[in-house]
């Protein structure tokens, strides 16, 4: 054999060994990424405690050929890298992580062979040293796995990166002074439509799921109430509640209807709704609670929609549904995703806010700028912003990686661990801010009651090995504030980037005419409902359209922001103007117009009739008409017909101040009267007739007789 076919051979055999298939360098690319997908199913411990007892490394998951082709000898091992040293290199490690040589397991089999569909277990139950994991630190975690595919050569076809943290207490460093703010918030929002005293109608059901045992909002309670008895963490706990969730819950649990391609068909979730109503009664009562803004609208495009400042306040008037829960929020404390311009701060003040809850601008800001309290806008103008850390928020949050070189992190498990170890980093194990800092899960974390728990029970864990020190919201607002920070730009929100200029005119337009649609109404005496009453889900309507979960959805921002102008066309359509569909016959000049009149609303409302296309027709002044509560008028309408023939004219039905009601209607007349105005001109006209006639025989007899007396003289 000679020696180049020795090394082909030696190649080959390294190969189908898996041994050249390593590691991935930082940034490298996955050889075939779309082959398996992998997913993480357990992880333990959370948190490995060095030198406590005989430590293990235990994953589950599964993988699965999502190709077109059989793969063979799918193999698999666990690499670990060094420490990370700082936010910035935790962020990184989370979504592009560093060279993972600092230790590895032997490979595994998986499977002998994979076809397209087909999953194999993963399941690794390794000892700690075998990585090494003996210091203390936040180490990544690296499973890489290889195969085969037809017809191709051994390739690292999927892998996953997760954090995990050593500890070795007592810590050399302070214990972290954290509170910990729990969201109660939907996903998005999904209310179609919540017309006065009518059934609310959602675009789908994930609400109802959400709601049910095991959903998503389920989790968030349940795993809040098991940690009751546990007074230093529940302690430490506030919970941000958005308006707009309780809102649509409390009407779900009467009934709602949920929009399909066949029609809006009954809701599935109206007994979940109200007892997660009863759990969260139970859990928030007499507890800390701020506000989020309704719907998490984001203030400053509130601001550039209505610029008096009404939505904004109507955006953190949130305070008397949260009261139905049975608590008082903190007053003027708000969480906010979205921006804070001068005009919102402006319109925020003015609406009672005066303490926003709000991220630092960067994910890897420095210790410093975690947990700052500091005035916003001016040092004298009475505002104050705290920042919370970004750093577990981010973690809990997972993201794709972006070279391709591991899976996105949208496996809640990793999300979770991840989150842990960004807990214990803060905890002494990587940089730690100053003083108090708040930590939260993201506003719409998705994960289950099992994984949220283990996040809690971490968090005591921490709390034991004096790495973490359960602080009350209301110490950390007691703080005084330092320093200014300055407002944002105009039009630098998260919304704003998914509402152009165009889409917040539209927004604009539809509450101007929602305003001057409130000036028009007043209370019926018999049914005694407030107009700001009936109006309000069209106000709700224009502020879910500036929610901050449009963020990254521009479409879906525009579906709303037509949705709230649609709320407000089916409303106006329930005043409306009515005409004969026959032709009709004038037998009077002056007889009036048959129009009626019809308002189905619960309010009085003041209405003007507008004609067009007149010609042929002098309609007299007609005054504004103000209609009753659901009632059907017939003004009179005079009109004086100028000519005879058939003629159309088109009435319209506006307010006072010409926004436009219902539909325009047609009316079409027959007249063979005459009015006085044609029978004058017919008659003036007669008599001119006359006397021009009259002129021209007397001319012609003045004529005659000149040419008489011309003949006589000449003969």
């Amino acid at each position: 054999m000679s020696r180049f076919s020795a090394f082909a051979l030696a190649l080959a055999f390294l190969l189908a060994q898996g041994l050249l298939a390593q590691a991935p360098a930082h940034g490298q690319q996955l050889d075939e990424p779309d082959l398996l997908t992998l997913g993480i199913n357990s992880f333990e411990p959370r948190i490995l405690t060095a030198g406590e007892g005989e430590n293990r490394v235990r994953v589950t998951g599964t993988v699965t050929n999502t190709g077109d082709r059989e793969i063979s000898e799918v193999v698999a091992r666990l690499q670990t890298g060094q420490p990370v040293q700082s936010a910035a290199q935790f962020q990184e490690a989370t979504t592009e992580p560093p060279p993972a040589d600092a230790g590895m397991t032997e490979w595994i089999t998986l499977a002998d062979s994979l076809s397209p569909g087909q999953s194999a277990p993963v399941e690794f139950d390794v000892p700690a040293t075998d990585l090494p994991l003996g210091s203390p630190g936040v180490y990544p975690l690296l499973l890489n796995v290889n195969g085969t595919p037809a017809y191709g050569g051994p390739a690292r076809l999927a892998s996953m990166n997760l954090m995990l943290p050593v500890i070795d207490p007592p810590s050399e460093a302070q214990p972290a002074r954290t509170s910990l703010l729990w969201p109660i918030t939907a996903q998005r929002p999904r209310v179609l439509s919540d017309p006065h005293d009518d059934t609310l109608v959602l675009s789908d059901d994930e609400l109802g799921t959400a709601l049910a045992p095991g959903g998503r909002l389920d989790a968030l309670v349940a795993s809040a109430l098991a940690k009751q008895q546990d007074a230093a963490l529940f302690g430490s706990m506030c919970f941000a509640v958005d308006p707009e969730l309780l809102d649509t819950v409390e009407q779900m649990s009467g009934g709602y209807r949920v929009r399909t391609d066949h029609g809006d068909v009954p809701g599935s979730g109206a007994e979940h709704a109200g007892r997660w109503l009863e759990r969260l009664r139970s859990l928030v009562s007499a507890h800390c609670v701020v506000q989020m803004p309704y719907a998490d609208a984001d203030l400053g495009t509130l601001a550039r929609v209505d610029s008096d400042a009404g939505l904004v306040g109507m955006a953190l008037g949130g305070a008397s549904i949260l009261q139905k829960t049975g608590v008082q929020p903190r007053q003027g404390v708000v969480w906010t995703g979205g921006s804070l311009t001068r005009d919102a701060l402006d319109a925020a003040s003015s609406a009672g806010a005066n303490t926003f809850l709000t991220p630092p601008v960067r994910a890897d800001a420095s210790p410093e700028d975690i947990g700052r309290v500091s005035h916003i806008g001016s040092a004298g103008g009475g505002a104050r912003r705290i920042t919370y850390d970004p750093l577990v928020s981010a973690a809990l949050t997972g993201s794709p990686a972006t070279s391709g070189n591991l899976t996105a992190v949208d496996d809640t498990e990793v999300a979770t661990q991840n989150g842990i170890a960004a807990l214990a980093f803060r905890g002494g194990l990587g940089e730690q801010p100053a003083g108090p800092v708040i930590v939260s899960p993201p506003p719409r974390i998705s994960a289950t009651t099992g994984e949220l728990t283990a996040f809690l029970d971490s968090y005591a864990q921490l709390t034991r090995a004096r790495m973490l020190t359960p602080t009350a919201l209301d110490d950390v607002l007691a703080a005084p504030a330092e320093g200014v920070t300055p407002p944002e730009p105009s039009g630098s929100g998260t919304a704003s980037a998914a509402l152009d200029a165009d889409l917040i005119d539209s927004l604009s337009a539809t509450e101007a005419t929602t305003a001057d649609l409130q000036r028009a109404m007043s209370v019926d005496p018999a049914r005694q409902v407030r107009p700001a009453q009936l109006l309000q889900p069209l106000h709700n309507a224009v502020i879910r359209a500036t929610s901050v979960t449009w963020e990254d959805r521009p479409r879906a921002a525009l579906s709303a922001a037509t949705l709230a102008d649609e709320q407000l066309r089916e409303l106006t359509g329930h005043v409306s103007v009515a005409t004969l569909a026959q032709p009709v016959l004038r037998g009077s000049e002056s007889a009036p117009l048959p129009v009626s009149v019809r308002n189905d609303l619960p309010v009085e409302i003041r209405v003007r009739l507008q004609l067009e296309n007149i010609a042929g027709l002098r309609p007299a002044h007609i005054p504004v008409q103000t209609l009753s509560a659901n009632s059907t008028i017939s003004p009179q309408v005079p009109a004086e017909t100028l000519r005879s023939g058939r003629f159309k004219l088109t009435v319209n039905l506006t307010t006072p101040q010409g926004t436009a009601l219902g539909q325009p209607a047609e009316l079409e007349l027959s007249s063979t009267e005459l009015s006085t105005v044609t029978v004058v001109i017919t008659i003036v006209a007669g008599v001119a007739l006359v006397l021009l006639s009259g002129r021209r025989i007397v001319r012609r007899v003045r004529r005659k007789g000149d040419g008489d007396g011309s003949d006589a003289e000449a003969t």
